[in-house]
């Protein structure tokens, strides 16, 4: 029994380790991309230089369109790490342990279901270096910090109804109270539930949920949840419940997507593992009467994907919760593919087939984002190159192999070299010569100086953030500023209205931004 505390305990830290290796290379060396990046970096900003703690205020305005837990997480993360300056680092540190505990949760749900140690790493590595996991553990946004929250609210579920543990009923609604503080009740909340419902029901197994039903913990979550609504009122119930949860859930006319958008947008976000798809399939047809292993998984998995299918908005990001059920499944799946080898050896080929063919076609994207956008002859560029070579070599390698597990092993050091090569080197690369929006914004900050700065038409939250403006007006104001001001404006269209509008404003400079301009105007009130 030591023995085997001793082994999981390594396997633990070896996963960490690996989690660690895959999203910290350059994490606060990449400037924000998303633009909810900088909403909640900027939200921090406000929470420490001006104590606004409890609604977070963004752009002079409060933002109640999501709860705060993660603007108090990026704040409390640049109190620790940043001495009370939020960056780029201090503003994904939440993100990147939220990763490692989803990676160490995911190992421990996986062991409790599949009771075999060897498969519960295999599934928590596969979600590790699986390319939506990686890329959006190393954002500063909800997204990572809601997965790790549902994936412990579903270890604790599933430690209460397989194992009879009930004392994992505060972890339960300690992670439900969390993930509702990080997303709102109807991702943190009522996504769990569902999944926990239907997977009861199928199993026959509803009188379970009365263990669930604990009062002092169900009071706990209340306790942790209820004060901020409260605090907020009515603005909370309209602007946050009704507008951003129910009618972008059920109606979203400037952001309508198919309902058949995830049938191929996962497969491509999963990669390099959805080659293991086929295998996933031929393994749960065989094994029709023997699911039990991973029941639970399928209707946590089935779920999420229903559920944000109907709805009218959709994103990648969107059903991250279910790629720990994903990589279960697919952990699973192989291990049963081994056991039948010898039945499943055409479905073997072709999976692995397809992996080559997706390290691949994910080694050429690189390359060609590197052609387009990125010298050549920069030695990281060049670095990238030999790992694509790499690839390749260990794809012709693959192919010859006839023992899956030696080709299995070689898939995965394949999968960590990948992922590591996206954070280690495309990343930086691609942010310096494409995607950063710090270059420019840190030049106009330098020419604004302390006059007022204005923005025509929408403003990205990165040029707020980078700009340390704290307040962006847009233009033209109600009253026209005195003396000098400036005037942010984006895209080469917007650029000439303004021009034409105004012929007070002269261009003082352009600068290039991914496949548009920004154009910074000054003007002289009267």
């Amino acid at each position: 029994m030591e023995s085997k505390a001793k082994t999981r305990y390594l396997a633990v830290l070896i996963l960490a380790v690996i989690s660690v290796g895959i999203i910290a290379p350059n994490l606060g060396q990449v400037s924000f991309w998303d633009p909810d990046e900088a909403r909640y970096a900027e939200c921090a900003r406000n929470a420490l230089e001006h104590g606004r703690w409890i609604i977070p205020y963004y752009n002079g305005h409060p933002r109640i369109v999501k709860p705060p837990l993660m603007v108090w997480l990026v704040s409390i993360s640049s109190l620790l790490v940043g001495g009370g300056k939020v960056t780029e680092l201090t503003s994904r540190v939440p993100s990147l342990l939220a990763g490692v505990g989803v990676v160490v949760t995911t190992f421990l749900l996986a062991l409790a279901m599949l009771t075999s140690e060897v498969l519960a790493f295999l599934a928590a590595f596969i979600l590790a270096t699986t390319f939506l996991f990686y890329k959006q553990a190393r954002f500063a946004i909800t997204d990572m910090v809601l997965l790790f929250f549902i994936t412990l609210a579903c270890y604790a579920f599933y430690k209460i109804v397989a194992e009879g543990r009930r004392r994992y009923v505060w972890l339960l609604y300690a992670a439900l109270a969390l993930a509702t503080m990080n997303k709102g009740p109807a991702v943190g909340l009522f996504l769990p539930i569902l999944i926990f419902l239907i997977y009861l029901w199928c199993q026959g197994d509803l009188k379970k949920v009365k263990p669930l039903l604990y009062p002092p913990a169900i009071f706990f979550y209340l306790v942790i949840v209820l004060p901020w609504p409260l605090l907020l009122g009515k603005k909370y119930l309209i602007k946050f419940l009704w507008e951003n949860n129910v009618k972008r859930f059920a109606s979203n006319p400037g952001w309508k997507t198919p309902f058949w958008f995830y049938l191929w947008n996962f497969p491509t976000h999963f990669v390099p593992w959805s080659a293991f798809l086929p295998l996933v399939a031929a393994a749960f047809k065989r094994a029709q009467e023997d699911l039990g292993e991973v029941a639970f998984p399928l209707a946590w998995f089935a779920v999420t994907f229903v559920l944000f299918s109907i709805s009218d908005t959709k994103r990648s990001s969107y059903i991250l919760p279910l790629y720990p059920a994903a990589a279960i499944m697919t952990a699973w799946a192989i291990g049963k593919g081994l056991e039948m080898k010898d039945e499943l050896v055409g479905i073997w080929r072709l999976s692995f087939a397809l992996f080559s063919l997706a390290l691949l076609g994910y080694a050429l994207g690189l390359v060609y984002a590197f052609v387009r956008h990125v010298p050549m002859y920069t030695p990281t560029a060049t670095a990238s190159l030999g790992l694509v070579f790499i690839m390749v070599a260990f794809v012709l390698f693959m192919a010859k192999l006839k023992n899956f597990q030696e080709s299995l092993l070689l898939a995965g050091v394949s999968a960590l070299a990948l992922a590591i090569g996206y954070t280690a080197f495309y990343q930086p690369l691609f942010d310096e010569y494409y995607r950063s929006p710090k270059s420019y914004c840190l030049d106009i900050k330098a020419k604004v100086g302390t006059f007022p700065l204005y923005h025509y038409g929408s403003i990205r939250a990165h040029d707020l953030f980078y700009t340390a403006k704290g307040i962006i007006p847009s233009y033209p104001p109600k009253k026209r500023p005195q003396g000098s001001y400036y005037v942010m404006v984006r895209g080469e269209k917007k650029l000439k209205r303004a021009l034409d509008r105004f012929p007070d404003l002269r261009l003082v400079k352009q600068y290039p931004f991914r496949d548009t301009e920004i154009g910074l105007l000054k003007g002289e009130g009267k």
